[in-house]
């Protein structure tokens, strides 16, 4: 698409022709708090099919499930008892952290390690994990001894994972994050508990992370607008990019989110688990969309990580439709976007 046109417009390539939209249905919408952000659920209804209590208490339960299970934050979490088991021990981990480890393992052999859930000592020492916080008063960024021995903990082959049986191994001080995928998939969870539950017209959003099913009352489907880095004065500005989330996903990596700046330089909060450094290939954001979240999640941080040139031909090779944006040497911003998302411009 010309980037002179200042408004792109993607839909999915198949449609959901057996659901139809409940024309004259109200939308309802409930909000919240979980994993250090916001929460958002939308949907339709013309009869009480479920009360908003029993919406929001089925919302929360999904949502307190993957805390419970994969939080870094919660003490005593599943994935906090792993962290600080002793060394050489085996853990069957419960099916929903398997689900994901299942997609995280897969994802860090496809892209090199690229992706890591392995990578929590490396999260931590830059001060992105629970503590010591970039935020806090005197932190500083650590030294190149200090990364090297957090490099030598985040082998994620290390973790020997069984999918069949859920088990994993704890080498010794080895600190699994999954940060970079639980998200979306409590974004799936909810989904799917609320299509149980008879609501198969939703729009659920967390910490930015959005899967749309179904259409909403007037037959239009779930419009949202990517998620897109500011534009600093003199920069040209990108087209905005309007999505159809009807049986879409949508999830956003970008360097513009958390950041700290340490002897003049610029530390983006998404780390390359191969060199133990937050990133600086140049890529301001890579938006993925895909019929799950959990993968549109994780695949835009692999691709983030990656770059521009190498994200391309792991995404051309997936057919993953995304959207790279990149900052130029002359500080302008550029987009490309994979043959998979150009497919979807209407």
């Amino acid at each position: 698409m010309d980037q002179t046109l200042m408004t792109r417009v993607l839909v999915p390539t198949l449609l959901d022709d057996s659901t139809r939209p409940l024309l004259g249905a109200q939308v309802r919408s409930l909000d919240g708090q979980t994993m250090g952000t916001t929460w958002q659920v939308r949907w339709t209804v013309q009869a009480s099919v479920a009360s908003v209590e029993r919406v929001h208490a089925a919302v929360q339960a999904e949502l307190d499930l993957v805390v419970d299970q994969m939080s870094t934050w919660l003490p005593g979490s599943d994935l906090d008892r792993f962290n600080h088991a002793p060394a050489d021990t085996d853990h069957t981990v419960p099916p929903a952290m398997g689900e994901v480890l299942q997609a995280a393992c897969w994802l860090s052999h496809e892209s090199g390690g690229a992706f890591n859930p392995a990578a929590g000592a490396l999260v931590n020492l830059w001060g992105f994990g629970p503590g010591p916080r970039y935020t806090d008063p005197g932190f500083t960024a650590p030294s190149d001894d200090a990364v090297q021995r957090a490099l030598a903990r985040n082998d994620w082959r290390a973790l020997r994972w069984d999918g069949a049986n859920r088990r994993l191994h704890q080498p010794g001080g080895l600190l699994l994050d999954l940060s970079a995928i639980a998200k979306g998939y409590a974004v799936d969870r909810v989904s799917r508990r609320l299509s149980a539950m008879g609501l198969v017209h939703t729009l659920v959003e967390v910490g930015g992370e959005l899967r749309g099913q179904g259409l909403r009352p007037d037959g239009q489907p779930w419009w949202i607008e990517l998620e897109s880095p500011p534009v600093a004065h003199g920069q040209r500005p990108l087209p905005t990019t309007r999505v159809a989330l009807h049986g879409l996903s949508v999830a956003t990596s970008g360097d513009y989110r958390r950041a700290f700046t340490h002897g003049g330089v610029r530390w983006p909060h998404t780390i390359d688990p191969r060199q133990g450094r937050p990133l600086a290939n140049g890529l301001a954001s890579v938006s993925v969309l895909h019929a799950e979240c959990l993968w549109a999640d994780a695949w835009s941080t692999a691709l983030t990580v990656l770059g521009r040139e190498e994200g391309m031909a792991l995404a051309e090779a997936h057919g993953i439709a995304a959207l790279f944006v990149q900052r130029e040497p002359d500080g302008q911003l550029s987009e490309t976007l994979t043959p998979a998302m150009q497919a979807l411009d209407a």
